[in-house]
């Protein structure tokens, strides 16, 4: 079991699709300056777009305020200073990169551009570039920059971080149990880490809880898609589940009909997953369901499903020796993550940092 809690700048260790961009080839105004190294407002739309475009699908159109709006882009523009006040300080303190380890970088990001037989898809890395406007050797800078900020968080951050003891451990398994089992929570934590350990405590409790195993086809139709449509995929699953009632096996019926390119090819055999973990309609079927059973049809935003329980797994209680590896992690991450904040504020009371209006 692992705890996603780690917080992104601390856990600087992957490198993006590439990584964003360098400089701006437009000429526009200067939207920031950190110790006269200039952030464009080109750069800064570059950065921003895809973060802006994504919270306007995916929130509800009652956040989407023009408070909102501008407190995501001022959040930007302040990991984007933040991000040059790093590699300044990286290059202040002579940290070097070597061009092998630049190779290796680069490589990274450059197999993530494959054609369907595995080999290198030069063509689509150079449109990548062409569209993040930069050339070869920005690149290649970007990521020894990258390189260097990571090799600086760990001299300054990371390696400064104390691990752990064994009584904060049990001091934090104890304050989960409390969350758990609706006991007073021990004294001394902020209300902002109270809610931190709530999401701690509803992962351990999730991973402690009931487990499932289940296959299932899915013949896929959108909630809006046209009734002919809809009915074609109804007529799928139907037939679908003819060939079950006559005894075929679920299987073998799964890997013809299904349309779930996760599952169908191992017979739409899901795995483990716990309550919470698939959509509601999904997850009520299940919970009715006995080991070895298959649901009637069964709808959500997905399509069609046909479900069959293959095993379950009790809910056991929460032992300290099965997370305390994960505790101890948490905790260096959460302990860490201060350390970088306090760490990056530090520099930027120390730079001459300009910020001009964002609009």
């Amino acid at each position: 079991m692992t705890f996603s809690f780690r917080p992104a700048a601390f856990t600087l260790m992957t490198l993006g699709l590439l990584c964003g961009p360098v400089h701006a080839k437009v000429l526009d105004r200067t939207l920031a300056s950190v110790n006269g190294d200039p952030i464009m407002l080109s750069e800064f739309e570059k950065n921003a777009s895809p973060i802006l475009d994504q919270f306007k699908k995916a929130a509800p159109a009652a956040e989407q305020t023009p408070e909102h709006v501008a407190d995501i882009k001022k959040r930007i523009l302040d990991q984007m200073i933040d991000d040059r006040l790093l590699v300044g300080e990286a290059k202040r303190k002579n940290i070097k990169v070597s061009q092998l380890e630049v190779d290796d970088g680069v490589k990274k990001v450059r197999s993530r551009f494959t054609k369907p037989d595995g080999s290198l898809d030069e063509d689509q890395f150079n449109k990548e570039m062409q569209k993040e406007g930069m050339t070869y050797e920005e690149f290649r800078k970007h990521i020894q920059d990258q390189l260097m900020t990571i090799k600086l968080i760990d001299q300054e951050v990371k390696s400064k971080v104390p691990p752990p003891s064994d009584s904060e451990i049990k001091d934090l398994y104890d304050t989960l149990d409390a969350i758990l089992h609706d006991k007073p929570i021990p004294a001394g934590h902020t209300p902002s880490e109270i809610d931190e350990m709530k999401s701690l405590a509803k992962a351990v409790d999730h991973r402690f809880g009931e487990r499932v195993r289940a296959r299932h086809i899915l013949v896929r139709v959108a909630p809006d898609a046209p009734k002919a449509d809809r009915d074609a995929a109804l007529a799928r699953i139907k037939e679908a589940q003819a060939k079950l009632k006559k005894g075929e096996d679920f299987a073998a019926v799964a890997k013809k009909y299904s349309d779930d390119p996760g599952s169908k090819d191992r017979g739409g055999d899901l795995g483990y997953f716990g309550r919470g973990d698939m959509v509601p309609q999904f997850d009520k079927a299940v919970a009715s369901l006995n080991v070895g059973q298959t649901s009637d049809i069964v709808t959500t935003e997905f399509g069609y499903h046909l479900i069959q329980v293959q095993e379950k797994k009790a809910a056991s209680p929460m032992a300290l020796d099965e997370i305390k590896d994960d505790l101890r992690e948490y905790l260096y991450q959460q302990r860490g993550a201060k350390r970088f904040d306090t760490y990056v504020k530090d520099l930027r009371a120390k730079a001459d940092v300009k910020i001009n209006n964002l609009e």
